[in-house]
Parts: structure tokens; sequence; C-alpha cells
């Protein structure tokens, strides 16, 4: 299962590879490995105890988990961008600090919630790409559209790519998923946290490598405004 959600997903993320420029194929693949990296750390802490306990090719070795968050994060990254052909050039103020402090945000947010609060983590992933959305957008309001469309965007893609799941296993969230942790609200028979993640990773990973970066937009067909 784990892995034909990964082969979903990967006609996407080698759609929008080859459309992106050469510097923008290197934010995909930084962005890939950092989610990848990130997915795995998050799913053995985590994911795995509270939320979901998917099947592996590789007992004890989270390969698809870090497919998974290579493909889902280069998309996340740049999917706006191809799509409506939004350009970048850069700014000579570059922002690593920023980087140190998403890092920050995401792990107080984990310990804070599931650790010290108590509260399932799924809501954990939820929260941190939010707050990084919303600092991009504080520094500059340019990203707020790239922001909310990669958002929306996300959330398409994961209807889709869930409801064909479901369609090949119709008993996917009562076998794979601890539903009994879940809030119990189904959106087009998807749990309502699976699409609340994917909205707001869509709307933080969107900008926040060309925040860090000193990346800006240029005006295309009145998108940025």
């Amino acid at each position: 299962m784990y892995l034909i959600l990964n082969l979903l997903l990967l006609p996407i993320w080698i759609y929008i590879f080859i459309k992106a420029n050469k510097k923008s194929k290197k934010e995909i693949i930084i962005c890939g490995i950092l989610f990848g990296i990130a997915a795995v750390v998050i799913s053995k802490m985590y994911s795995l105890v509270d939320y979901w306990h998917p099947k592996f090719i590789l007992n004890g070795f989270l390969l698809e988990d870090f497919i998974y968050g290579f493909i889902f994060g280069g998309i996340s990254s740049e999917i706006t961008e191809v799509i409506f052909k939004v350009r970048e050039k850069h700014s000579e103020k570059k922002r690593y600090y920023l980087g140190i402090l998403f890092f920050v945000i995401t792990v107080c947010t984990f310990l804070l919630i599931v650790n010290v609060l108590h509260i399932r983590s799924i809501f954990a992933h939820i929260i941190p790409p939010l707050i990084v959305g919303i600092i991009c957008i504080i520094y500059d309001k340019r990203y707020l559209n790239i922001t909310l469309i990669s958002g929306l965007l996300l959330l398409l893609i994961t209807m889709i790519y869930q409801n064909i799941l479901l369609f090949i296993y119709p008993n996917l969230f009562n076998d794979f998923w601890y539903t009994s942790n879940l809030l119990g609200i189904y959106i087009l028979r998807i749990p309502i946290e699976e699409l609340l993640f994917a909205f707001s990773l869509g709307f933080g990973a969107s900008c926040f490598y060309e925040l860090i970066m000193g990346k800006i937009y240029t005006k295309k067909k009145n998108m940025i405004k």
C-alpha cells in the first residue's frame, strides 16, 4: 500500500522536475532530501506510535517513508511555480538563520504537543508548516498567493491519490491507521487529519526555501501581488 502511494505521486514529481528550471531542480532535490530525512525521523519517533502502522518492504528500514517525504516535499516546493509559470530571481539577502528557526519550531512543536501535552502527533505534523508559511508571508507578502495555492493544490492531490488507494484497498484506513486516535471526521472518505496535513505542508513548504535563500518572485499574469 505504501509503495503504491509513492508510485501514484511519482508521475507528478517527474512532471514538476522536468518542467522546472535548473535552479528550481536543485531546490526540488534539496527540499526532497530534507523532507525525506524528516519523514523517517518523525515516523520512527511519533507517527508509527500513535497515527498509523503501514507495511514496509524492508522491516526496520523506513525506505517508503524517505521516498514519500522526498517526493511530497519536492512537489510541495515547486508545484505552484511550475503550473502557473511564476518566475523567481535572487536578491542579495540570504536568511540562513531562518532555516535554524524553522527547525527549532518543528522540534519544539513536537515536544510540546506530544511529550508535554500528550496530544496525538498528527497535530504536531500540521502546526509547524502553518507557522513557517505565516512567517514567510510576514517577511514578504508576495508569498501569500503562492502559499495558499500550493496548500490547495496539495490538498487536491491528496484527495485524488487517497481515493485511488481506497478504490484499490477499501479498508485502507481501518487496516493501517489507528482509527481510535482520529477525530472521526471524514471528507470524501478521507480522515480530516490527512487533508489538514496536506494543506499545511503545501502552505509551509512552498516558500521556505525561497525565503532562506533570498529569492523573490516576479509578477506573472497578476498572480503575485
